[in-house]
């Protein structure tokens, strides 16, 4: 058994636990100074690799979003991502307890938003808020470029 939390190589798949109520108290802290906005840049056309990547991050989003939700099976993975996160997807797929084919319809997942930042030049992190099933979960990826393309080699999810 996991505990609360299925962690199994580069896959982490989190349950689910509500925040405590906040009887109407601020949760957040008022900030002591306003922060400076950064300062305007030129974007030229050339600067087209941030393009190449958050196109490639939001195909990766929405194919494990319908990984997850069992819209597209899991080996498609594959395309976008390292075997170690593919094994780890499979490995948590197999283990729920839901089983293969529901006998209904499933329900496409739909991605609300993205989020993409570049802590290196070769390499990305990507979060999205996705509803599976009928529920809201957080998805965080983090790709990588290595051999002449953009790789997924974490993947952390809310999603079951």
């Amino acid at each position: 058994m996991q505990g609360r939390t299925g962690k199994s190589g580069a896959a982490r798949f989190v349950r689910y636990r509500p925040a405590p109520a906040s009887r109407g108290a601020l949760a957040l802290q008022p900030a002591a100074a306003p922060v400076q906005p950064p300062g305007l840049r030129l974007v030229r056309p050339e600067d087209g690799v941030d393009a190449e990547v958050r196109a490639v991050a939001n195909a990766t989003v929405r194919l494990v979003a319908e990984i997850l939700a069992g819209a597209r099976p899991p080996h498609q993975l594959s395309l976008v991502a390292v075997p170690a996160v593919c094994r780890a997807v499979l490995h948590h797929l197999q283990a729920r307890s839901i089983p293969a084919s529901r006998g209904g319809r499933i329900v496409p997942p739909k991605v609300l938003s993205t989020r993409l930042q570049r802590p290196a030049p070769t390499v990305a992190e990507t979060v999205a808020v996705v509803i599976v099933a009928g529920r809201v979960h957080a998805l965080a990826l983090r790709l990588e470029h290595t051999r002449g393309r953009w790789r997924c080699t974490a993947l952390e999810t809310t999603a079951p």
